[in-house]
């Protein structure tokens, strides 16, 4: 009976103590918050904005506190800047932790507090993901006649405060992320004034953890296929690509790995979706560019090295003639003339021995850009050599435009002076 009044009751004193430290813990992590924000309000607007801030704070007791401090602006509403024009309040926020080895939990406080004083030369960026959420932790640089430097925060805001009236050039910057075009800094003009909010051109900025295709050229047969460069246009639910981006080389490819793409968020409401929001396709114009629904492919955030068949229509050089007799080319050159844009490669001509065109045509790789009737002209040169340095030449026009079947092209080249040269 001793002994269980004896262990209750050290039981009860184990328990006191432990709410006793933790009433101290508390009390001290709540002096230290206090000073947290005092230290904030003492800050100036330039430290203020996107203020996001880890430090360690360790009393003589050898007890560390770990705190966290933010600042962000709200409008009178009690709402994020970024949606309103006047940035009334700056918004601070403290929080402070701590480890209890006796409990092994790790409790927090967190206290807030509203500064409002006067402020000039605002200027306010809005950063938003692929699906319209807030995205935080963007470099923004703003520079002009003075230069401010801040990370957005979680409302995807930073506005700057106290700048000198003028010009400014904002330019935004996240690791791994490009805005909807492929660019990894992108940038917006604004003009601050002595009152008032400004904003830079473009506002809501979007950015989005890139991704890539490395695109395979191929046929609907299984057959090769080649191009002088990828070219890819993507969309979504509430953003889009006006115009194609490429990546291009001198020669000929069988395949490419486009550059840095935004991922296009295709579902207008949650979850994201991904799914076809990218046409990529062979050739550097954009009338090469085959019927929506050809060659679509996904890019998620940060999806890089997924290999993707981009097909391409077979052009099927089916025969060449030289003064009436059927020969091997030398040469093979294509060019596709659309609006603004002109398009010239060499393609690989078969290493086949012999006069008769294998299977597929005189093309190592058959596959070929896009080419429509309506779309541009495309030009089909082959040139013999027949002999020394003398060639003979001849041109055709062509469409290569079915995904379904070969298109085929036969070219014969006259013996005259007018034919002479190479392609």
């Amino acid at each position: 009976m001793v002994a269980l009044i004896a262990s209750a009751a050290a039981g009860a004193l184990i328990a006191s103590s432990h709410f006793s430290g933790d009433q101290q813990l508390r009390s001290e992590a709540d002096v230290i918050a206090n000073q947290d924000l005092e230290r904030m309000r003492g800050m100036s607007d330039e430290q203020l904005g996107g203020l996001n801030q880890t430090r360690t704070v360790t009393l003589p007791s050898g007890q560390a506190f770990t705190v966290t401090s933010t600042s962000t602006y709200i409008n009178t509403t009690g709402t994020s800047s970024c949606t309103s024009s006047a940035a009334s309040y700056y918004k601070l926020t403290t929080n402070v932790s701590w480890t209890e080895a006796y409990s092994q939990s790790s409790p927090s406080i967190t206290d807030e507090s509203l500064l409002s004083r006067p402020v000039d030369g605002d200027l306010m960026t809005d950063v938003k993901d692929p699906t319209g959420a807030a995205l935080q932790g963007v470099t923004i640089n703003a520079t002009g006649a003075s230069n401010q430097t801040g990370t957005t925060d979680a409302n995807g805001c930073i506005v700057f405060a106290g700048l000198t009236p003028g010009s400014y050039t904002v330019a935004l910057s996240k690791t791994g992320y490009v805005d909807p075009t492929g660019n990894s800094a992108p940038t917006g003009s604004a003009t601050v004034a002595s009152t008032g909010m400004a904003a830079p051109t473009g506002l809501p900025f979007h950015l989005g953890l890139a991704g890539s295709i490395v695109g395979t050229f191929g046929t609907y047969n299984g057959a090769g296929g080649q191009a002088d460069g990828l070219s890819w246009l993507g969309t979504g639910a509430g953003l889009g690509m006006t115009t194609p981006g490429s990546v291009t080389t001198a020669t000929v490819a069988t395949g490419f790995t486009t550059g840095s793409l935004y991922p296009f968020d295709t579902s207008a409401t949650s979850p994201a979706a991904y799914t076809n929001n990218y046409q990529v396709y062979g050739g550097q114009c954009a009338q090469q560019m085959p019927p929506a629904g050809q060659d679509e492919q996904s890019v998620s955030p940060g999806s890089t090295g997924t290999t993707a068949t981009i097909q391409e229509p077979l052009l099927d050089i089916t025969g060449v003639t030289y003064n009436g007799s059927a020969v091997k080319p030398s040469h093979i050159s294509l060019t596709f003339t659309g609006t603004g844009c002109t398009d010239t490669w060499y393609a690989s001509v078969a290493a086949t021995s012999g006069t008769t065109a294998p299977a597929n045509g005189w093309l190592a790789y058959p596959g070929q850009p896009y080419a429509a009737s309506g779309s541009g002209t495309l030009t089909v040169c082959a040139d013999y050599n027949t002999s020394g340095s003398t060639y003979y030449k001849a041109s055709v026009t062509a469409t290569n435009a079915s995904f379904t079947a070969a298109n085929p092209v036969s070219i014969a080249i006259p013996k005259s002076n007018a034919n002479l040269g190479s392609c």
